[in-house]
């Protein structure tokens, strides 16, 4: 499977935005399944660092304007 061709930094950061939305998605609905208190205190870190790499990457969309 190979990749999309993006290129400009705006199609880069979305489509950046939306691994890093999916990946956060991905580990709350793990964490919300899981009933071992270790792994599951795993998963929502995972899950609160990509809302943390998401909020970078709108934090860069917003610097380049409409």
């Amino acid at each position: 499977m190979t990749a999309p061709l993006l290129r400009t930094p705006d199609e880069i950061l979305r489509a950046a935005l939306e691994k890093e939305t999916s990946a956060r998605d991905f580990y709350a609905e793990l964490a919300h399944r899981c009933h071992v208190d270790f792994v599951k205190e795993l998963l929502l870190r995972l899950q609160v660092e990509e809302e943390k790499h998401a909020a970078l990457i709108r934090k860069a969309l917003t610097r380049l304007g409409p």
